[in-house]
């Protein structure tokens, strides 16, 4: 690839992120509320810990799978990326859930208070960078096979998930700014791999 068609590639994949990601939220904020609706609870109301648990995880894997799909799109002309880059997103997200809500049920914490959008972006910040955590680990065992010193992905997908809740500081709108910052960051780790492409065996 050519300076320029890795540029138009970070590029694409950075615009890519600001619109999908902040879509997939929404999307996942009806399944959140569809399964806390389906344990008999309202908008309003905190639920259980098993509600919490489950509507977190199905909220995480609508997320996973709106931005695995996108992704997989822009990657395929990379290099040769299977599906199971999407289910990489989707378990990652719904894993990551899964041991947060374990952790703060331990700790006697309310996940449904510590939301960004309920004004608490550095919990949710570390939520999402836990996700990234276990996302980079999972697509990191997809990208060895293609790239030198891949490892660098799964800090570069933790600092990026992580990126995207932390300018809700200023108001919960600033999601957008932070879908953007996860695309910048990912896409430029995206970019320096290229330059460490193996030669792969079919």
């Amino acid at each position: 690839m050519t300076k320029q068609e890795k540029f138009r590639f970070w590029i694409n994949w950075t615009l890519l992120s600001l619109g999908i990601i902040p879509l997939s939220y929404l999307i996942s904020l009806i399944a959140v509320l569809l399964v806390h609706g389906a344990f008999g609870f309202s908008m309003t109301d905190e639920g259980t810990v098993l509600s919490q648990t489950l509507m977190q995880i199905a909220g995480g894997a609508v997320l996973g799978l709106g931005a695995g799909i996108c992704q997989k799109s822009l990657l395929r002309r990379l290099f040769k990326v299977s599906s199971s880059w999407i289910y990489t997103l989707i378990l990652g997200f719904a894993i990551s859930e899964l041991i947060i809500c374990i952790i703060l049920v331990q700790l006697d914490l309310n996940r449904y208070q510590l939301r960004f959008i309920e004004g608490q972006p550095l919990p949710e910040a570390l939520f999402f960078a836990c996700a990234g955590l276990v996302v980079g680990l999972f697509q990191w065992t997809i990208l060895k096979k293609h790239f030198s010193r891949s490892g660098y992905w799964i800090l570069a997908s933790t600092i990026g998930w992580g990126a995207c809740i932390l300018p809700t500081i200023i108001n919960e709108f600033a999601f957008i700014f932070g879908a953007l910052l996860y695309g910048a960051i990912t896409g430029a780790a995206l970019i320096w791999l290229l330059q460490r492409r193996k030669e792969v065996k079919d």
